[in-house]
Formats: C-alpha cells, sequence, structure tokens
C-alpha cells in the first residue's frame, strides 16, 4: 500500500443517485430484518433498527407508492427498470423475498411503521410455512396490512381491496379484530451467573439452533454490560470464538447466520475505536488478530476505517487502515466510491489506490470522473488502477486519454495500454507513431507507442512500424534514427516474419540501429514465426 498519499468532485448522474439511495434503503430493511430475527420482542435495538428502516424507505419514496420487482438476481423498480444499487444486503432480501414467492411488493404514500413491522414479523417466518399458511399477500391481508401489499400487479386493484379492508374493519366488532401476535417460542432463557465465555462454549458444543440462538442473545447482552465496564479486550476474545463458530463447517447456515450478527453487534459503538486504533498501533503485539476480527465485520466497519484513514496523519496508521479495507474488499468498494466525490484531492487519491489494490470491475465507471481531476496525481493514480482493474470498460476510459491536452497523461496512457496489451488501442496508437512530424517534435511520444505496439503484440502493426524503418528521412536525421531503433525493436516483439528482408537488410550496418535490427532477427527466427 505505499501508494498511499497525504477537486473536482465525482458527480454521479441523478439515476445513479437514486439507485443508491433504493440500494440504501433496502438495506436498512434487511437490517431491520436481521435485529428482528436475533432479538427478542421489545429489544431496543429492534425498536431502532425498524425506525430506521422506516425512515429510509420513506424518505426515497418521497411521499409516491414504490413497486419492487424481485428475482433471483436482485430488485428493480416497476416503473424504471433497473433502478436499485444490487449490494449483498439487498440481494439478501430479495432471496428471502423470493423464496416466500414473493414477485412484487408494493408500499404505498402513506407507509405506516406498524404496517413495516408486521411485514418484517412475516419475513422471519420459515419460507416453507408461510406458503403453506397461503403465501405472503394473503398472511398481509390477514393481518389488515393495509400500506404494504405482495404480488399486487394493478395499483387500482390494491387501492379497491383496500378500500374493501378498510371498510370490514369498521363494519367489524371491536373483539374480532385480530392482534399482530408477539414472538412466538419458548420463554427466553436468563443466564445471568453465566461469564461470557462460558456462554461461548455453550455455543460451540449447542446443536439446536433455537438454543443458540437464546445463547447468541445472552452473549450480545453481556457484551454491552462490558463495553459499559470497558472490558474490551475480553471482548476481543469472545468475537475471535464467534468468528471461528461462524466459519465452522459443521454448523447450520442458521448457527453461522446467528454467530455472525453476534460479532457485529459485539463490535458495535465504542468496541469499533476500539478495533481501530489497536489496528493503528505500530506496538501492537498481534496485528493479525485485529485484521481476523474487522474483516469479516465487512460493510459494517467500512466506513468508521474510511473516516479514521481520511483524518489521520500516522503513516503506519493509514496503512494498516487501507491494508483492512483491501482485505475486506468488494464490500468496501461502494463507500469508497463514494469518497471520490470529497472535495480534497489527497483523500480521493487514497481512495483511487485502494481501489486498485481490490481490483472490482464494480468501480471501473464511477472512476471516469477521476480521470478529469484537477489534480494531475489524482488523473495518473487513476490510470494505474484502471490498470490493475483491467477490462475492456477500463482499456477505452484509457483510450479516451490518448486525447488529452496534458502530454504526461497521453504517455502514461500509452504505457498502460501497452502493458494491457490492449488490442482495441492499436488503431489509435498507429494514428499517434504516423501523424506528421517532420522535426519529429514529438519523438517521445512516437516511442512511447511504437513500445506499447510492441507489447501488445499484434501483428496488424507490423506494415507502420515497417514504414518507420524503411522511411528516409533528412530532416532530423538522428531524432528518426532514434525512433527507428525503437521500431526494430518493437518489430522483433511482434515475431512477424514478413518484417525478415527490411531487418535483415539494415542489420549489417555497424550502426546502433544495425545492432538493433540484428536482435530482432534473431528473436524472430528464434520463434520461429509464431505468436509471442
Amino acid at each position: 500500500m505505499n501508494g498511499v498519499t497525504d477537486a473536482a468532485p465525482h458527480q454521479g448522474s441523478p439515476q445513479d443517485e437514486a439507485a443508491r439511495d433504493n440500494g440504501a434503503a433496502l438495506g436498512d430493511i434487511f437490517k431491520a430484518l436481521k435485529t428482528m430475527g436475533f432479538y427478542p420482542s421489545g429489544h431496543p435495538l429492534r425498536t431502532e433498527s425498524l425506525r430506521q428502516a422506516f425512515r429510509s424507505l420513506t424518505t426515497v419514496m418521497r411521499g409516491k407508492d414504490m413497486t419492487l420487482v424481485i428475482t433471483r438476481t436482485g430488485f428493480s423498480l416497476a416503473d424504471g427498470g433497473a433502478a436499485v444499487d444490487s449490494t449483498p444486503m439487498t440481494l439478501a432480501l430479495a432471496k428471502e423475498l423470493f423464496l416466500r414467492r414473493t414477485q412484487r411488493l408494493t408500499f404505498l404514500p402513506d407507509l405506516s411503521q406498524d404496517d413495516l413491522n408486521a411485514f418484517l414479523t412475516l419475513l422471519t417466518v420459515d419460507a416453507q410455512q408461510l406458503v403453506a399458511l397461503g403465501g405472503l399477500e394473503k398472511e398481509l391481508a390477514r393481518r389488515c396490512v393495509k400500506t404494504v401489499w405482495a404480488n399486487a400487479i394493478d395499483l387500482s386493484d390494491i387501492w379497491q381491496k383496500r378500500q374493501e379492508m378498510e371498510d370490514a374493519e369498521t363494519s367489524a366488532p371491536e373483539s374480532d379484530k385480530e392482534e399482530l401476535p408477539a414472538d412466538a417460542g419458548t420463554p427466553e432463557e436468563r443466564f445471568d451467573d453465566i461469564a461470557i465465555a462460558e456462554l461461548l462454549d455453550l455455543m460451540e458444543g449447542e446443536p439446536d439452533d433455537n438454543r443458540y440462538l437464546r445463547l447468541a442473545r445472552q452473549v450480545a447482552s453481556k457484551a454491552e454490560n462490558l463495553k459499559d465496564e470497558g472490558h474490551f479486550l475480553e471482548l476481543l476474545t469472545a468475537m475471535d470464538a464467534l468468528i471461528l463458530q461462524a466459519s465452522a463447517e459443521r454448523r447450520s447456515v442458521t448457527q453461522k447466520e446467528f454467530a455472525a450478527f453476534t460479532v457485529e453487534q459485539v463490535a458495535a459503538g465504542p468496541m469499533t475505536d476500539v478495533l481501530l486504533r489497536l489496528l493503528e498501533d505500530r506496538d501492537a503485539e498481534d496485528p493479525e488478530r485485529i485484521y481476523r476480527i474487522v474483516i469479516p465485520l465487512g460493510a459494517k466497519i467500512v466506513y468508521p476505517v474510511i473516516h479514521r484513514l481520511c483524518i489521520t496523519d500516522d503513516l503506519y496508521a493509514r496503512k494498516a487502515l487501507a491494508t483492512a479495507l483491501v482485505r475486506i474488499g468488494t464490500a468496501a468498494v461502494a463507500p469508497l466510491v463514494a469518497m471520490l466525490r470529497d472535495e480534497r484531492s489527497h483523500v480521493v487519491r487514497n481512495m483511487v489506490v485502494i481501489l486498485g489494490e481490490i481490483g472490482s470491475s464494480e468501480s471501473t465507471a464511477a472512476l471516469k470522473a477521476t480521470l478529469r481531476h484537477s489534480d494531475q496525481r489524482v488523473r495518473k493514480e487513476a490510470i494505474r488502477t484502471l490498470v490493475k482493474i483491467g477490462g475492456s470498460e477500463a482499456e477505452n476510459l484509457i483510450i479516451e486519454l490518448l486525447a488529452d491536452k496534458d502530454e504526461s497523461i497521453v504517455r502514461q496512457a500509452i504505457l498502460s495500454l501497452g502493458i494491457m496489451k490492449s488490442r482495441a488501442a492499436l488503431q489509435p496508437l498507429v494514428e499517434i507513431v504516423t501523424a506528421r512530424d517532420l522535426f519529429l517534435a514529438t519523438l517521445a511520444l512516437k516511442k512511447d507507442a511504437v513500445q506499447a505496439l510492441g507489447r501488445i503484440g499484434d501483428r496488424r502493426a507490423t506494415p507502420h512500424l515497417l514504414g518507420i524503418l524503411e522511411g528516409q528521412r533528412w530532416l532530423a536525421w538522428s531524432r528518426w534514427e532514434d525512433l527507428k531503433i525503437v521500431a526494430a525493436s518493437a518489430l522483433g516483439q511482434l515475431g512477424d516474419e514478413s518484417a525478415l528482408p527490411s531487418l535483415k537488410l539494415l542489420a549489417d550496418r555497424g550502426s546502433e540501429l544495425g545492432r538493433a535490427c540484428s536482435e530482432a532477427v534473431d528473436t524472430i527466427e528464434r520463434l520461429g514465426g509464431g505468436d509471442l
């Protein structure tokens, strides 16, 4: 991570911003669902996560209805195509709905928090059991949920059914109205006199999913007490154990999810700051231990890590925090991309460096704006990052820079395209090589382009390179001789036997050009005319 350093901000389109906002709102709904499945009824964290989900959803709805189309691959808006960012949380929520045979989901403009709560409560019911009861749409109607509708196609039909529901509700006696039941299940066991380490031992040997959940709840509760008392090192040990349980092959998927969620709860609040301070501590006894705890937290800890990275002046801390983001990987991409809009050029540059180390193609489109940044260092770092990411989209973005006004940017783009062996860049590079320039004022640029053609290895470049080699130039003769030497070397890299006659003709000369041609002949003959 040596590239991490000490503004024209990136501006996404309104459609991109809306997609991110919609994805974030659905992500909050999934968080609320996870919290509801983990904590018992009445727990304050359930209430808070529900409120946050409600605020996020009503904010993006802006007083209008929202209809979502659900597939195995995520969400889209029924009236606007694919306008929901796909994130791990939105994909997980889509999966939960798809398993319950829900293909469309409509939230009405007057969405109530109670209805959202009822909807999420139904999603905690086992998928097969819910289908057997008649499906999500039937259960929502049975519980008189009026502002959330499943699998309804026509909005006018929704409003008609809602009116019928309200009419029936008005005429029904108060005693006939069904109350949404509290959480089912056995009473919550208490383990007040058992230490957190003993609870973790019980979890380790517990085969029953429901009992495992109750134990996990107690661990999370005791962890809050330990935070209040400042016993953070004990919590490190607890997280070590939970992470091992979350990855144990012998455990059920349900237990793994509970263990992972408990890690998130233990790491929340003041414990997050403790973890980051330990990560930044150059004298820490076992830094890898902290990485092992931080990395599974994924998106939960990315924003705090980025915030610390932006404010610290310590080089060791910057490298440690950047390394954590790289190891977290794709879960860190969206928050890092959001930071590309920061007005501080050194912050943008750091984000670009980290995106390059992660190497996810998800960030390619967002990097386009950094290629036009006012700080040249950011632009050059963005090119290096696109080279690391690779792919045709990255190639095309770099090819566009061949027309840039900044020669240093053009030269780096040429070098990068050669490293990427970009066949798509062949014609633009040939145009640079063959552009009329009697006195070779652009010698450095032409040499770079010729070398890139050699690295790319596309033999369609052979006639253009031979044109340089065979040309007779009287003006700026020494500069043209210099370019011919580079062209001879590039022809050797291409390995094209059709270049041998011209190369052999010049190889007998005792000049530097002759030696370059001789070496190119040897290379082509050794390769036997085969592709590099």
